[in-house]
C-alpha cells in the first residue's frame, strides 16, 4: 500500500501528513509517560536518541523515491500534529485543573518531540542520500 502512495506527488505528501500525524501521537505518549511517571525525565536523552531512531525508519523506508524532498514539509506538518494530539490528549487524559507544571511539562516535551523530529528526518533523509549515491557508485 506504502508502494502505491510513494509512486505520485500527492501520494507522498499523504504520507508526510500521515508520518505527521504519528509524530504527533509520538510526542502526546512522551507527555503522558513523563506526567505519570517522573524517572523518564531524569533520562531524556534517551528518549531524544529512541524517538530520532523511531522517527528515522519511515523516513528510510518510505522516501526512496524522486519525491524525497517534501520531508520539508514534514517539518512544518509535525507540529500542527503535536497540536492536534495536543487537545485530544487533553479530552482522553485530562490533567488537573491548577496543574501549573503539566503545561510547562508539555512545552519540554513538545520541545523534545520536535528536536526529535527533526533529527530524525535529518537522519533517514541523509541515510537515503548516501544509500541512493551507493547504488548510483555501484551501478
Amino acid at each position: 500500500m506504502v508502494k502505491k502512495w510513494n509512486c505520485t506527488f500527492f501520494g507522498t505528501l499523504r504520507l508526510t501528513l500521515l508520518l505527521s500525524v504519528l509524530h504527533g501521537a509520538g510526542g502526546e505518549l512522551l507527555f503522558v509517560c513523563v506526567y505519570k511517571y517522573s524517572a523518564v525525565m531524569e533520562s531524556l536523552g534517551l528518549a531524544v536518541a529512541v524517538l530520532t531512531i523511531l522517527y528515522a525508519l519511515p523516513v528510510v523506508a518510505w522516501f526512496r523515491t524522486k519525491y524525497w524532498a517534501v520531508l520539508v514539509f514534514l517539518l512544518v506538518l509535525s507540529p500542527l500534529g503535536c497540536l492536534l494530539f495536543l487537545f485530544i490528549g487533553g479530552l482522553l487524559f485530562p490533567a488537573a485543573e491548577d496543574d501549573l507544571g503539566a503545561g510547562i511539562l508539555w512545552f519540554i516535551t513538545t520541545g523534545i518531540n520536535l528536536l526529535s523530529v527533526v533529527l530524525g528526518t535529518l537522519l533517514g533523509g541523509l541515510t537515503n542520500l548516501m544509500l541512493r549515491s551507493r547504488r548510483m557508485l555501484n551501478s
